[in-house]
């Protein structure tokens, strides 16, 4: 694979990664089913974390993702939280159908409505909540409420338990029309649910308002049953360009349906007014360290806040330097009645970073590093919470992407996402270790990784080293690499319980051994890029217990190249031992002689002062010659046998 693909792969499998699963949201279509049908989403708000906090986008479609409503208006109704101020914003969705509303903070703890009129059909949103600490997104779709998108069984919407996730194209959703056969021609039926319970809304008034295309309104009343059911007969004499719209006021307010028809239908119709959960209290989102002209140079701000936003009193707080040689400093105070420690006179001198450290509830909490400014001063927030060791409320989901590399490595990108249920952080008592696979090499922390996961370099593990926040989605994303012949194994024991685990490979592999289901290849929508990449189910998986995975046809190197490169390295090796051996040695007395001739040489040019130690060098080197002359050599004995021959 090329390194110009690689970014591309890399970010297509963080995409494919569904952590949202982990707070109840259904996040994609099931494996083998059907695509999904925009219009069945039409008008129902998700939180979206890749959206920017405070900020609701509104894509506008005319009837599916390929056809966009360029140039569509679209209105976003504001509503602050006690009704006292409302205002109306207008965008012209650009070239993918989208309208992004932003600068929304007059109307925080409030709701917003989004409205837009689709090739002259009008198209409305649910209430969407606008909240500082988190992102929405909707969609409007034209065909929407009429189409029968989000038709479901042929089932009494009274006797429904429960609301359905809004990415299911085959339940009912609340506040759209759908086709039901067991009603008969002409006649509607709408529920009356409070689904904080799951139980029917007995003795509603529901209105059913039907607009011609004058723009009068006639309204018919009926009252919900036991069952809370009402009914609505005789409508197929209606004429078709008839808008109905069914409303009723229930215990949290007036609830309106999307407009429909009865046009064209063989069978009845029947819809759900529902009471909905209400959406917990929006927490303050805490603002990340950021510098303060108010605050004096050489000082921070630490203000402390509990899961409820209010200030802790007597919080023990550090500001910890650290320079680049690992040298660390603290400066120590805690927080007063307010929430608040004001630590101040920290030098300014020296290149370092700085982060804030807490202890609360017997948990170490830490800031994200800053760095302070010769002008002014920073303000750091924290939020704390209390712990528990309860495992149980623990829920987290895996990926394994895996793409071949060079040198018989392939790439793991393991994607590992938690969410902590309740009002309690999770912390044993102490940092705690996140290994990767058996024999993974090179680990380094993906960039998304949340603040709690370290790793010290070289290490084939990473520290989880404060504890996990509830509520909220923690990411603990690394990277490494494993050797393959061809077959790579993942073996990784899972540190949380795991809800939902899957594998990613790039075209042209297969996982053999761990699928539950799959492969799977995702869609993509016209004037996207296309990714090839399958996706395999591998299952839940309990605390402790290890994944054992098997991907096949990974790239090698051809192994005749790699034996004659080792044969060429074994016959070099051999020969230069070989010459070593066999190199030409000067004796001991033509070395002798070649020093000599050399401090000779150094003796003629040297100056006075430069003479002695020569000379005695020179000394040395006549000791040991006349030392080598003198050594008895063998008799010629030819003078001496001839004489006694």
């Amino acid at each position: 694979m090329t390194a110009s693909r690689r970014p591309l792969r890399a970010a297509a499998l963080s995409f494919m990664f569904v952590g949202t699963c982990l707070t109840g949201h259904a996040s994609a279509q099931p494996a083998g089913g059907p695509p999904i049908d925009p219009r069945a989403m039409s008008g129902i708000p998700r939180a979206d974390p890749q959206t920017e906090p405070g900020t609701i986008t509104v894509r506008a479609l005319l009837g599916s993702f390929s056809q966009p409503a360029v140039g569509v208006t679209v209105e976003l109704e504001l509503k602050s939280q006690d009704g006292s101020k409302t205002e109306t914003r207008t965008v012209v969705a650009g070239q993918d159908g989208r309208a992004n509303f932003t600068d929304l903070s007059a109307f925080h703890g409030g709701t917003a409505v989004a409205r837009a009129d689709l090739d002259g059909e009008r198209q409305a949103s649910q209430p969407i909540a606008v909240s500082p600490a988190q992102g929405f997104r909707v969609l409007l779709v034209k065909g929407a409420g009429s189409s029968g998108a989000a038709a479901g069984p042929a089932t009494d919407p009274g006797s429904g338990p429960a609301a359905p996730p809004p990415s299911q194209a085959d339940v009912p959703l609340p506040g759209v029309a759908f086709d039901n056969p067991g009603t008969p021609k002409g006649t509607l039926l709408v529920g009356t649910l409070d689904l904080r319970g799951g139980t029917p809304v007995v003795g509603v008034k529901v209105r059913l308002l039907l607009t011609g295309p004058d723009g009068k309104t006639e309204t018919r009343e009926a009252v919900s049953d036991a069952r809370g059911t009402s009914r609505f007969p005789e409508l197929d004499a209606l004429a078709a360009d008839v808008s109905l719209v069914a409303e009723a006021d229930l215990p949290t307010g007036t609830e309106r349906s999307q407009p429909f028809s009865l046009t064209g239908k063989d069978v009845g119709m029947a819809l759900v007014l529902a009471v909905l959960r209400p959406q917990a209290p929006q927490k303050r989102q805490m603002m990340g360290p950021r510098a303060v002209p108010t605050i004096l140079p050489g000082s921070v701000r630490v203000t402390v806040v509990g899961p409820d936003d209010r200030p802790i009193n007597g919080i023990p707080v550090a500001i910890v330097k650290q320079d680049t040689t690992g040298f660390s400093k603290r400066f120590e105070d805690a927080t007063g009645e307010d929430g608040v420690a004001r630590i101040g006179d920290i030098p300014l001198t020296g290149e370092g970073l700085f982060h804030v450290e807490a202890s609360y509830a017997g948990a170490p909490w830490k800031s994200a590093f800053f760095t302070l400014d010769e002008r002014m001063g920073v303000a750091v927030e924290m939020r704390v919470f209390p712990v528990t060791t309860d495992l149980t409320r623990v829920r987290s989901a895996v990926q394994f992407g895996v793409e071949s590399m060079e040198n018989d490595l392939a790439r793991v990108d393991h994607l590992l996402q938690v969410f902590v249920d309740g009002e309690s952080a999770y912390w044993p008592g102490k940092p705690y270790k996140l290994n990767g696979a058996e024999g993974a090499t090179g680990l380094v922390v993906r960039d998304r990784a949340d603040q709690v996961l370290d790793h010290d370099a070289d290490a084939p593990f990473t520290t989880i080293s404060g504890p996990l926040p509830p509520g909220e989605l923690i990411d603990l994303s690394t990277a490494y690499l494993l050797e393959h012949d061809g077959t790579a194994e993942i073996r990784w024991s899972a540190p949380f319980p795991i809800v939902d685990g899957r594998t990613v490979v790039v075209d042209g592999l297969k996982l053999t051994k761990g699928a539950k289901k799959g492969p799977v290849r995702p869609p993509h929508e016209n004037g996207e890029s296309r990714v090839d990449l399958d996706v395999y189910e591998i299952g839940a998986m309990p605390q402790g217990q290890a994944y054992d995975l098997v991907i096949d046809g990974l790239v090698t190197r051809p192994r005749t190249y790699k034996w004659l490169g080792l044969g060429f390295g074994l016959f070099v090796a051999f020969a230069c031992g070989l010459a070593f051996a066999l190199r030409p040695r000067a004796s001991l007395r033509e070395r002798l002689l070649k020093r000599k001739a050399a401090l000779m040489r150094k003796l003629e040019a040297a100056s006075p002062g430069e003479r002695e130690p020569i000379v005695a060098a020179l000394d040395q080197v006549y000791c040991q010659l006349d030392a080598l002359d003198s050594r008895p050599r063998h008799a010629d004995p030819g003078a001496a046998w001839q004489d006694k021959a």
